[in-house]
């Protein structure tokens, strides 16, 4: 086990250990988590969203300097810490306690639901509040749009205009960069950081490497193909892992040259139109 999951996983049953020692309102009003969304796992679009949404959200969040985001890490080690690892497993029972022993004052928690093959993405997200241990009601918004990012730039604004946060320009401009184009790299991304939370770090490193396959200007699935290598400890067998299997995808999948946006006819993973139900939740 690498030194970073042992020392966030014996921080995890730390707090678990002292949980009535945890004093809510120390916890500072900046902080926030995000949860992997419920999904179905066996739909191929539905579970690996589950996962890349609330990942780049995250990523998001951190732009600003006025918000504290509960590192990847961290949140794994607590998810598994607590059997939680599982999508859908953080709800709104159990979202309060959850961010109470991450010390996050917000969790974001919520459900992605796939229909009509991918044609239709329902997005639902709330954010509790571990304070008062509750959650607030969803409020609907809704976008049509044959990418799915577009959703999750829309929350990532609210959220953070929900929790008071006045962004700057650069700050702004930061979050409106879309990370991939191709629906496909983002797929594989998802399918990565849901093996890295299981703490299959080999199998995550492949799914990384498919990503950064697909689209090589997708920096954040290549950055955290580096960080799970280190996590796994062995990054020689891990990268010959990863690199076999991106050398064995599809060329006609992962040509640099292909950049049809998500939607496109090159990507038939993610068909047009696609409409985006976004229900998000405003914070008192």
């Amino acid at each position: 086990m690498s030194p970073a999951r042992a020392t966030a996983d014996s921080a995890a049953r730390k707090a678990i250990a002292n949980e009535q020692r945890i004093n809510v309102a120390s916890i500072p009003s900046n902080t926030i988590g995000v949860a992997p969304l419920a999904a179905d796992s066996s739909d191929p679009i539905a579970g690996p969203l589950a996962y890349a949404l609330p990942d780049l959200l995250m990523a998001d969040l951190a732009q600003s300097h006025q918000v504290v985001v509960v590192d990847r890490i961290r949140l794994d080690a607590m998810l598994r810490e607590l059997h939680m690892v599982s999508s859908g497993r953080v709800d709104q029972t159990t979202a309060p306690r959850v961010g109470r022993l991450l010390q996050a004052r917000r969790l974001l928690i919520g459900r992605l639901v796939s229909a009509d093959a991918g044609k239709q993405i329902n997005v639902d997200m709330r954010i509790a509040d571990v304070a008062s241990s509750s959650v607030a009601p969803a409020v609907q918004s809704r976008a049509t749009s044959a990418d799915i990012l577009a959703a999750e730039k829309e929350l990532a604004f609210r959220v953070l205009e929900a929790m008071g946060v006045t962004l700057t320009p650069a700050e702004r401009t930061a979050i409106e960069q879309r990370p991939t184009k191709r629906v496909s790299a983002l797929l594989a991304y998802g399918r990565g950081v849901r093996d890295e939370a299981a703490g299959e770090y080999g199998a995550a490193a492949q799914q990384y490497a498919q990503a950064v396959r697909i689209d090589p200007s997708f920096s954040r699935a290549r950055v955290r193909l580096q960080a799970v290598q280190a996590l796994g400890g062995d990054q020689e067998s891990l990268s010959r892992a990863s690199f076999t299997a991106a050398d064995g995808l599809n060329p006609s999948l992962t040509d640099p040259s292909d950049v049809n946006h998500i939607g496109g006819a090159a990507d038939p993973s993610f068909p047009q139109p696609v409409t985006v139900i976004l229900t998000i939740t405003n914070v008192p």
